[in-house]
């Protein structure tokens, strides 16, 4: 019985340690995008106009080298790439530092609450798409327009997210630091500041998730450069796998850029309880380590 049964153990345990691996972080990542790449691969088979993976990863290679695509227009990637990331760096830098000092003032005075609530509940009502049109007709072809467009799109999600921290601070911390005659300055930033930081990142990933829209968008309205405008190229000349490849690169550097980024900069600002800190998602709070929250729930 013994020697029977050892080979049932170690085929279980094979499976188990299979399964364990299936169910961590990198083995549901890998799993999903290996189920990505066949459900396109299928798509592709099956519709005539969408081009497979191989194709566009051909296209990619192509327009990153410079390499020609069968004519005379040849891979522009770097360039386009480069305006765009500029682009939306200053207009996310902008909009963070708007977003911020509205949030505060939204969160510390009913007086700013009151004059901005609605003004707030419409720009966060308002698509990106919208802000693309109106800064295009305003400003038309240039470096405006998409600047703006992530400025006006993502300033309210900031701004919004950094007030709700602010009025979740305990009422008795501000009562102690009146007590105590504390400054304004060093109440916002050894009180304020420190306490919103789980909020400040929620609103600076949606931030940036909704101005890098905003910007893929003016540029694909308005704009004879940059990602959006290369997608739109292609788009015009039915050549699909160059805006499929485009969709990707535009993916693609979201994914990077939270990987690399923020979320190494979110693990630091929160080492100070690091079992939490990998359990902080966007627009997810982190219900079992919040001393706000009361034991209870």
């Amino acid at each position: 019985m013994t020697a029977a049964s050892a080979p049932t153990k170690t085929r279980t345990s094979g499976g188990s340690r299979i399964m364990r691996w299936l169910r961590s972080d990198w083995g549901a990542r890998i799993t999903f995008y290996l189920a990505v790449l066949v459900g396109w691969q299928l798509l592709s088979m099956a519709v005539d106009r969408f081009p497979g993976p191989w194709e566009t990863m051909d296209f990619l290679i192509r327009e990153m080298f410079g390499l020609s695509h069968g004519g005379v227009v040849t891979g522009q990637f770097w360039k386009h790439l480069i305006v765009t990331i500029f682009r939306f760096s200053v207009g996310l830098s902008v909009a963070f530092v708007v977003g911020v000092t509205l949030g505060v003032l939204l969160g510390l005075s009913s007086f700013f609450r009151s004059l901005l609530n609605d003004l707030m509940l419409v720009f966060l009502a308002l698509p990106a798409v919208i802000w693309a049109f109106l800064t295009v007709m305003w400003f038309g072809l240039g470096w405006e327009a998409p600047v703006y467009t992530v400025i006006l799109s993502a300033t309210p999600f900031i701004a919004v997210n950094v007030a709700q921290g602010v009025r979740a601070i305990s009422p008795d911390l501000h009562l102690m630091s009146d007590a105590f005659g504390v400054p304004r300055r060093d109440r916002i930033r050894h009180l304020i500041l420190p306490a919103v930081t789980g909020y400040l990142f929620t609103g600076l990933r949606f931030g940036f998730i909704v101005g890098w829209n905003a910007v893929l968008l003016a540029e694909w309205f308005g704009a004879a450069e940059g990602v959006g405008w290369r997608s739109r190229f292609w788009y015009d000349a039915a050549r699909y796998r160059g805006f499929l490849g485009w969709v990707l690169v535009f993916i693609g550097f979201i994914v990077l850029v939270d990987t690399l980024v923020l979320r190494p900069l979110q693990r630091r600002a929160f080492r100070w309880r690091a079992p939490a800190a990998d359990n902080v998602e966007v627009g997810l709070p982190d219900i079992e380590h919040d001393d706000r929250i009361p034991a209870a729930i």
